[in-house]
């Protein structure tokens, strides 16, 4: 269990629109939590059942705003939980408490750990949007691989024991032939798989999921910087609820406990 600060409030947003998915990350998080911590997940509305690709990405990003406007605070912390990280830095724009990112947090713990770091995720086309996001982070450096299995995450986490194999597989090639000192396993679809898996490979799995509630406990005990005024907008076509939140000039109000 993480042993953590009292009790506080986190938003974990899905940007994938599978609610079975959000309701699993939701009880991993307050498994891991032990109550110390309230979770309030929102789905998104609207976009792919599970992100795979740019478009997918793109779309979500805006499902991950219209989310924010829909979820009732306040709250303490924001976790985008998908490892795209798809809208975190618009959202961190607009909050006043920490937000985090499923891939940006545990790629960030991953870092501060000896050696080099390799992820494993599944879905061909998340390699390159995976690149550019660690090069983005400064990270490239300490990037010793990516390896992507042909199946999404969805379709990995409904497959037993197979596919357990097949991960455990490419965590191994990336320690033996990659020189991975740890292996990331990326995506909301993969949470709870390194546990499972972490006897049969030859280094540390660290679960994206687990490392970024972590993250968030990390920051939830830094005192929060000020935030820049937020200036409303107009727009057009967006959903009520973004609309009003928008030219409201609103943000996700921290508690004042």
């Amino acid at each position: 269990m993480i042993g953590c600060l009292p009790v506080s409030r986190l938003l974990l947003i899905n940007p994938n629109t599978d609610t079975d998915m959000t309701q699993r990350m939701v009880a991993y998080a307050e498994a891991q939590f032990a109550g110390a911590v309230a979770v309030e997940a929102v789905t998104a509305r609207f976009g792919a059942r599970y992100l795979t690709n740019r478009v997918s990405v793109t779309i979500a990003g805006h499902a991950v705003l219209d989310a924010l406007a829909c979820a009732r605070g306040p709250f303490d912390a924001v976790l985008v939980a998908c490892f795209g990280d798809p809208g975190r830095e618009a959202l961190a724009s607009l909050c006043p408490v920490p937000v985090a990112g499923m891939a940006q947090a545990s790629l960030i713990r991953a870092a501060r750990l000896p050696g080099r770091f390799s992820i494993v995720t599944g879905g061909p086309e998340w390699k390159p949007m995976l690149v550019n996001l660690v090069q983005a982070m400064g990270l490239s450096a300490r990037l010793a691989s990516i390896r992507i299995l042909p199946a999404a995450g969805n379709v990995l986490a409904q497959g037993g024991a197979a596919a357990c194999r097949e991960i455990a597989r490419a965590c191994n090639d990336a320690v033996r032939e990659d020189g991975a000192a740890r292996v990331v396993l990326g995506g909301a679809g993969l949470a709870g798989f390194a546990a499972r898996i972490a006897p049969d490979v030859n280094a540390p799995v660290l679960c994206s999921l687990h490392e970024s509630l972590h993250e968030v406990l990390n920051l939830l005990s830094r005192p929060v910087l000020p935030q820049h005024p937020w200036q409303s907008m107009e727009t057009v076509g967006l959903s009520a609820e973004l609309r009003r939140y928008l030219a409201s000039g609103a943000t996700v109000r921290a508690r004042q406990d």
